[in-house]
């Protein structure tokens, strides 16, 4: 057969080595950094969802005092009432999530032993260096970043952020510090004598003010730190990041109903203190005097507060709904 130097236009040999290398780069680059961690689960569904429950058993029983302390804190200090509720949300956000959570194939060995391992750490340190609110505050930071792990551990990366949320929320468990909860208090309490103060101007209401102290034509208030508002504005914010979740799409929407939280709280707290000093000034001053009288007047106002919070997300809804932050019916992923 004669020799030829024109080029043969066969296809080249196929070499499978070399396209799986580059298959498994692809793949790895596609992934990301973070996705690298993640890796295939070695066990069945079955036996994975079990092992995480079977974890979470051992972390609660073994953090178990510094729950029951935390119980009692709850019921000492009212402001922190809003505590029990926390850990329903988060399981109620993972119920609503429970199908793409366990039927994950992922999981994250690594990352998640460094998380149960930093918890382990803190909740053993927490000992020596606090006391009090503040050993509580770390012990039950924690558990916090223990459960994280695990559930880092056994589910990954990726269903780390379907969940989201409903980790994340968690943190609202973790008492302030005493220091940092007295600065707040004190913000709380200087607000809202300022608003007081502006309350009375715009009414026409002749007062002395002496710091925190008004002096009306017949009685004398003072705006103390049990007046601060310290446990509406926290059930203010909790509301505020609960529906932002709930019924909001963009960031922008959520950090906004959440900012809005604060300030709506101090201007509530203002016009409480300037309704119920109106009217035990001019009409009884068993208003102040009498718990029951005082705690009706500050929950109709805090009721009033949480309709016009709830009236702002559903204005923001119909904004995100009007600007294609939702999907046409056609067009959602069916289930």
């Amino acid at each position: 057969m004669p020799r030829t130097n024109h080029p043969s236009l066969a296809p080249p040999l196929y070499d499978k080595s070399h396209t799986a290398i580059a298959g498994k780069v692809s793949e790895s680059l596609e992934r990301g950094p973070f996705q690298a961690l993640s890796w295939h689960l070695p066990v069945s569904i079955k036996t994975r969802n079990g092992l995480s429950l079977f974890l979470l058993l051992i972390t609660i029983a073994s953090f178990w005092q510094p729950l029951a302390a935390l119980y009692s804190l709850t019921q000492e200090q009212i402001h922190y009432s809003h505590i029990l509720l926390i850990p329903w949300v988060s399981a109620y956000v993972f119920y609503l999530n429970r199908k793409a959570i366990l039927a994950s194939r992922e999981w994250s060995p690594l990352p998640g032993l460094i998380l149960v391992g930093l918890g382990a750490i803190g909740y053993w340190r927490a000992d020596p260096v606090a006391y009090g609110v503040d050993h509580l505050s770390l012990t039950i930071l924690a558990l916090v970043v223990a459960s994280w792990g695990i559930f880092l551990f056994c589910y990954g990366l990726r269903t780390c952020r379907t969940f989201s949320f409903g980790l994340l929320f968690l943190l609202c468990m973790v008492p302030f510090p005493a220091g940092l909860l007295h600065t707040i208090i004190v913000f709380l309490q200087r607000s809202s004598a300022e608003v007081t103060d502006i309350g009375f101007s715009l009414l026409g209401v002749p007062v002395i003010r002496n710091g925190f102290v008004f002096g009306l034509s017949n009685i004398s208030i003072s705006v103390d730190e049990g007046c601060s508002g310290i446990r509406s504005t926290l059930s203010l914010i909790i509301t505020s990041i609960v529906a932002g979740h709930f019924f909001l799409r963009s960031v922008w929407g959520k950090l906004g109903i959440m900012a809005v939280a604060v300030p709506l709280s101090i201007i509530k707290n203002g016009v409480r203190i300037v309704v119920l000093s109106l009217l035990a000034n001019h009409v009884d001053p068993r208003v102040l005097t009498d718990s029951t009288l005082h705690d009706f007047g500050g929950r109709s106002i805090f009721v009033l507060s949480v309709v016009i919070l709830i009236s702002l997300v559903w204005l923001l809804r119909r904004f995100e709904q009007r600007h294609g932050y939702y999907l046409p019916a056609g067009l959602r992923a069916k289930p």
